[in-house]
C-alpha cells in the first residue's frame, strides 16, 4: 500500500454515486436557499454514517453564488443553464416574481426528458397574485414539473416542501426497481 507524506497510509477511496441538486432562484430567498442547501447536507449525512454499502451516493446542492464571478461573452445565464440540465434534480424556489435566469433555467430543464424538475412557490397570500406572469407560467407548466405552493418564505409549510422535494429525490434513489438505471448512469 503506497504511504503518504511522513508515513501516513491513505486508503482507496470508495466509488459512490453522485446525485446533484441544481439549486435556482434568486438571492431574494437566500434564507431558504442556506435552509434547503443544509437540509441536503443533513440528509446526505445521514446516508453516508448509514448507507447500504452496494448503493452508496452522495446527495450535493449545485448553487449558483458558489462560483467566483467571470467574465463570459453573451448570455451570462447560459452556463447555469447547462448546469440545471445537467443535474439529476433540479429544484426551482419562488416568491413574488421569476426572474429571467431562473425561467431560463426552468425552461432549459424542460426541454430534458431525464431532469426531474421541482418548483416551489412560496406565496404572501394564496389570494393575490394569480394574474401576475409568474402565476400565468406556472399555471400553464404545472403538469411538468412537481409543483407545490405554499405560504410565504419562511412558513412552516414552505419548509415541508423542499423536504417533500429532498424526501421524493431519496425515494427514487433509494428504489429498488431503479437502482440499476440509477447506479450506472453517467451524468
Amino acid at each position: 500500500m503506497p504511504t503518504g507524506p511522513k508515513g501516513f497510509i491513505l486508503r482507496p477511496g470508495a466509488p459512490v454515486a453522485e446525485f446533484v441538486l441544481f439549486l435556482s432562484s434568486g438571492n431574494d430567498l437566500l434564507p431558504q436557499r442556506d435552509l434547503f442547501d443544509a437540509l441536503v447536507r443533513a440528509v446526505d449525512e445521514q446516508f453516508r454514517i448509514r448507507r447500504d454499502q452496494d448503493r452508496p451516493f452522495v446527495l450535493r446542492t449545485d448553487r449558483w453564488e458558489q462560483d467566483a464571478p467571470l467574465k463570459t461573452p453573451g448570455d451570462p445565464n447560459a452556463e447555469f443553464v447547462r448546469r440545471a440540465q445537467a443535474a439529476h434534480a433540479t429544484v426551482v424556489l419562488l416568491w413574488g416574481k421569476i426572474r429571467r435566469g431562473t425561467r431560463a433555467e426552468i425552461e432549459g430543464v424542460l426541454e430534458q426528458d431525464d431532469v426531474q424538475l421541482s418548483v416551489i412557490w412560496m406565496r404572501e397570500s394564496k389570494s393575490i397574485g394569480n394574474r401576475t406572469d409568474l402565476a400565468r407560467f406556472l399555471k400553464r407548466n404545472q403538469d411538468k414539473f412537481m409543483y407545490l405552493e405554499t405560504g410565504p418564505p419562511g412558513s412552516e409549510d414552505a419548509t415541508c416542501a423542499m423536504v417533500t422535494v429532498i424526501a421524493a429525490a431519496l425515494a427514487d434513489i433509494t428504489h429498488s426497481g431503479r437502482r440499476q438505471e440509477l447506479f450506472n448512469e453517467s451524468r
